[in-house]
């Protein structure tokens, strides 16, 4: 609790009375008290608005993208295979690798010029894409690299709520005949609702919170396109000199995620006990 206090609640109080302020991190001490015209500016400027609906529509790919790859992976590894522990450690390793390191990775693996993904469909007559550059492309291309790095974690959640699951049901449901879809359909899905409201919010924190790309690969370009809220946030702070804005912005920004999260967990929330 004391932990809590210090680096939790304490700093979220001083950055709700700082979003009341206008000042500089390089003279704090002159500060201006303008209420709530942070917030007004905040939630009605143009470049504050693309950023929050680039970071939803982020979001929403991973979460879309990630579910369906991640329990076909939990699945796959829940079944009888040789060094089954060597497999999940190799789907498990990007999530522990640094979020720095795999932006340099992906940097390098999308560059226009000399990247990896663009000599290859050279070499096989394809045409080469700008991957980092083109506002149409780039988004695409984070939304593919964050499901690369976090699909291992999803994939273990899965494959431990696949675990949980009593195997003399399974077995009841073969002894009446039902099929291998119909066991899936009807007792591991609905027997896995805590776990994918688990996953879902889980990885929608995750992708909310996206800040490597935009700061290693895009600078929140082109056009704005990964101009993630995090990032903004840092950009207000620390370039612009706005930390009362950046306070504001990150008062909605987080009472948004809380209210995304108890909604997918009132949405998808569990009907089913065993």
């Amino acid at each position: 609790m004391a932990l809590l206090l210090v680096f939790q609640y304490w700093p979220v109080f001083q950055m709700v009375r700082d979003s009341l302020f206008d000042f500089s991190l390089l003279n704090p001490a002159m500060r201006t008290y303008v209420g709530l015209e942070n917030y007004a500016y905040g939630l009605t400027d143009p470049d504050r608005i693309q950023a929050f609906a680039v970071t939803f529509a982020l979001a929403i790919g991973v979460v879309v993208t990630i579910l369906p790859i991640s329990f076909l992976l939990a699945v796959y590894l829940n079944g009888r295979l040789p060094a089954r522990g060597v497999v999940r450690t190799i789907i498990f390793l990007p999530v522990v690798t640094s979020a720095v390191v795999v932006a340099t990775m992906w940097t390098f693996l999308l560059d226009a010029n000399n990247g990896l993904i663009n000599s290859a469909l050279s070499a096989i007559s394809l045409p080469r894409g700008v991957f980092l550059t083109d506002k149409l492309q780039v988004l695409p291309s984070v939304v593919l690299m964050v499901v690369w790095q976090q699909t291992g974690f999803a994939t273990v959640l899965f494959l431990a709520g696949l675990q949980g699951i009593p195997r003399e049901l399974e077995d009841a449901a073969s002894v009446d005949g039902a099929s291998g879809f119909q066991r899936l359909r009807y007792i591991i899905l609905p027997l896995l609702a805590r776990t994918t409201v688990f996953v879902v919010v889980i990885m929608t924190v995750f992708s909310l919170q996206a800040f490597a790309p935009p700061l290693i690969m895009t600078g929140g370009g082109p056009e704005g396109m990964t101009n993630f809220v995090a990032y903004d946030i840092y950009s207000l702070a620390f370039i612009l000199q706005m930390p009362g804005l950046a306070s504001a912005v990150s008062v909605v920004f987080m009472l948004i995620v809380l209210g995304i999260s108890l909604a997918q967990m009132h949405l998808l929330r569990a009907r089913w006990n065993y």
